[in-house]
């Protein structure tokens, strides 16, 4: 079975608010989310960064294209296009820093001012030629400035990473083990919907169940997580010792983390037995349910029945029918005879 069949899901701390659980859960269920991040950045500056790069980058081509086939008008008319239309959106987006909209501000309104100077040949027939990268740079400046300052909102993922574990937090080896605490979960949620909600017995609390299930879910993914790191370290010894000596003095680790091992799969086994044991209170309650239905509805085939044996005894109507037909039959028997006696008389009449 390829490790995507078994990907377990996120697993967020139960001590955390039920409310702020889910956003986490969702944020770190987002396929997005499942990427490394370096140096504690957030998606969404990182999303802008390369948005800007991006950016950048076509305007930038745009510009060299324009300089090579028809010189530094076009190139101009390119540069003070993006220029102010950067800092158009900038002025309208909330995130921006006070002081990079208003510096975007000026440089646009400078652009807007000067255009005219080139636009109808006010400057020398020679400008600079640095002139579009002059107002390329001023783009570069103010799309850099506005990444690193604008006020980005850290994802609950972020702000609570150590209280969200991902499945490239634990070992792929352990991933059917956190996967069998999920499935089993899931069959108490799915009970708890068939069973009504609260249970649907006194015996069957389910909701008492989801959460201690929730907790031990946590527990084994901290654990499990704990262990991978534990273990890469341990091989990391393994693998850079320097004598036999050195690997025996690494054996009782290994021994920890075999135990670890059995432990947590000793609690998964005992977990997924509970879940075994729901589908069966889940399956006697459907016979019972399916029993009482048809007990229930025992008396609509008990009337039915009931109404039917009627037909069982002789009705004076159908038998007053039936002589009436045995009636018209000996009527009938009898003209019919009346007709052959007549035809047979002619029959024997002397020839001629």
């Amino acid at each position: 079975m390829s490790e995507d069949v078994i990907r377990p899901r996120p697993v967020v701390d139960t001590a955390l608010p039920e409310e702020l659980r889910e956003d986490i859960y969702r944020e770190a269920n987002a396929p997005e989310s499942h990427r490394m991040r370096t140096d504690g950045e957030a998606v969404s500056r990182a999303l802008r960064l390369r948005e800007g790069g991006v950016q950048l980058l076509g305007v930038g081509f745009t510009l060299v294209l324009a300089l090579l086939t028809a010189g530094w008008y076009l190139g101009m008319v390119i540069a003070s296009i993006s220029l102010v239309a950067y800092v158009a959106a900038l002025s309208l987006r909330k995130q921006a820093d006070p002081v990079v909209r208003g510096v975007g501000a000026a440089v646009g309104g400078g652009a807007l001012v000067a255009a005219p100077l080139w636009l109808f040949d006010v400057l020398p027939l020679d400008p600079p030629v640095g002139a579009p990268w002059l107002l390329f740079a001023l783009l570069v400046g103010m799309v850099t400035a506005d990444t690193l300052t604008a006020q980005v909102k850290e994802p609950p993922e972020e702000h609570y990473r150590d209280r969200v574990l991902l499945p490239e937090d634990i070992s792929a080896a352990d991933h059917g083990l956190l996967v069998a605490v999920q499935q089993t979960i899931d069959k108490v949620t799915d009970a708890r919907v068939e069973l009504g909600g609260s249970g649907g017995s006194d015996t069957l609390d389910t909701a008492r169940g989801l959460a201690v299930l929730r907790e031990q879910e946590w527990r084994i993914a901290s654990l499990l997580a704990r262990q991978r790191e534990l273990r890469r370290e341990y091989i990391r010894r393994w693998q850079q010792a320097s004598s036999p000596r050195v690997r025996e003095v690494l054996e009782p680790q290994r021994r920890h983390l075999i135990a670890v091992e059995g432990h947590i799969r000793a609690r998964v086994d005992q977990i997924v037995e509970y879940g075994r044991l729901v589908e069966a209170s889940v399956l006697a309650h459907r016979e019972w349910e399916q029993c009482q239905e048809a007990l229930d509805s025992m008396g609509a085939y008990t009337d039915l029945r009931a109404e039917a044996s009627l037909m069982s005894v002789r009705s004076a109507e159908v038998a007053e029918l039936a002589d009436t037909a045995e009636v018209a039959r000996r009527v009938r028997d009898e003209s019919v005879t009346r007709v052959h006696a007549a035809v047979t008389g002619l029959l024997e009449l002397p020839q001629e």
